[in-house]
């Protein structure tokens, strides 16, 4: 019967991982002693280019914080209880802070968005 790696490629692995640290030290990264440098940087995002309509303001407050104008004018086209269904995602999956009493509103505003 023959053994995948026998007493010699155990003790083979067992040397070669003695030399491995379990964690990441900075030191270990860096070498001792010397200092960390940190820089500020920035990012320019582009300009947002698409709007909603001023009737749809229940959207915006809502639902623009996480979700852009415009994916949310490419949506397809959904029924009421569709959407109700993706707002009581976004409000237990992702924790969206949206007031249940707007439910009916958001999904009226985001039916209205589709015509």
């Amino acid at each position: 019967m023959m053994r995948p790696f026998g007493s010699i490629g155990a003790l083979a692995a067992v040397a070669l991982l003695s030399g491995c640290e379990r964690y990441a030290t900075p030191e270990s990264l860096r070498g001792a002693g010397e200092p960390i440098a940190l820089t500020s940087q920035s990012i320019t995002l582009p300009d947002e280019t698409v709007t909603l309509p001023a009737r749809a303001e229940i959207v915006t407050v809502n639902c623009t914080a996480c979700h852009s104008p415009d994916l949310i004018l490419s949506q397809p086209r959904l029924k009421p209880e569709q959407w109700q269904a993706e707002i009581t995602k976004m409000r237990s999956a992702y924790k969206a802070t949206i007031d249940e009493k707007d439910d009916g509103k958001i999904v009226a505003a985001l039916l209205a968005l589709q015509k």
